[in-house]
């Protein structure tokens, strides 16, 4: 079945203005500034394995109250997930992470997660909800797709069904293939692993399927497709191309794949 590439899509339903979570430019090189406190807690929280909720702020005002009172009461009780601080952002101790977030020009208050491994996970722009707090804490392999995606690499993930099938072949000619291997992160995952299901929901997988699938994504959020474990490195790479995600070389080999050669189970769903 032919994929029809839908444009940019939000996973994690986490948005900053209604645009993807995952518009999300790639990170400036670290500056020589003195480490915040505020840095200092992210990279703690990163040994510990928890979350932080950056909360940026000019002054406190009543907004930036009602932000604060709302993680705090939602992140009660989880301590060992997640810390919450403030981050004024005309503290010149703080430039690097207003610099980093790029935060000095949005509107405030503005609370940015942080993963533990550095993905931003959630943007909240004025006003944020429980809702909001709770779909900032994602899954394991949305945690590491989200940061390579932030770091501007494609994602193949393979998503293993009840069955036991070799893995697909495409995967080992994008590991050797000067194209890709250097800029794509090959992930696997079970379909049926309760930990996944935020995200194997979000990829539209039926969580009992005995079939292997990969799914294709690309910066900054596009669901290039999911395809069969038959699918070939080809055909991937010709819908890759078809997104306009693939390389800034006309001459691209891939460029010259007709899109409608490509096999997928299912068009990628457009989302935000």
């Amino acid at each position: 079945m032919s994929v029809k590439v839908r444009g940019m899509i939000g996973l994690m339903a986490l948005a900053l203005a209604a645009a993807p979570l995952w518009v999300v430019a790639q990170q400036p090189a670290a500056t020589t500034q003195p480490v915040s406190k505020a840095q200092q807690l992210i990279d703690q929280s990163s040994k510990d394995g928890r979350y932080t909720f950056l909360i940026f702020y000019r002054q406190v005002d009543d907004a930036t109250k009602v932000m604060a009172t709302t993680i705090k009461e939602t992140l009660a009780g989880k301590e060992k997930l997640a810390v919450a601080t403030y981050v004024q952002i005309t503290d010149p101790t703080n430039q690097a992470l207003v610099t980093k977030y790029d935060v000095s020009r949005a509107p405030l208050p503005l609370t940015v997660v942080v993963g533990p491994n550095g993905a931003m996970t959630g943007i909240f722009a004025q006003k944020v909800g429980a809702e909001n707090i709770n779909d900032a804490f994602v899954t394991p392999t949305m945690l590491t797709t989200m940061k390579s995606l932030q770091d501007g690499k494609l994602v193949l993930v393979t998503v293993d069904g009840s069955a036991k099938a070799a893995a697909p072949a495409a995967l080992a000619d994008f590991k050797t293939d000067p194209h890709f291997k250097d800029r794509i992160v090959l992930l696997s995952m079970t379909a049926a692993d309760p930990k996944e299901t935020k995200f194997i929901g979000q990829m539209q997988i039926d969580a009992k399927t005995p079939a292997t699938h990969t799914v294709l994504l690309a910066p900054p959020g596009v669901l290039v497709g999911k395809f069969s474990s038959a699918a070939s490195k080809d055909e991937i790479a010709a819908a890759l191309a078809a997104a306009g995600k693939c390389c800034d070389d006309p001459n691209c080999k891939h460029h010259q794949q007709a899109p409608a050669n490509r096999t997928a189970t299912q068009d990628a769903p457009a989302r935000r």
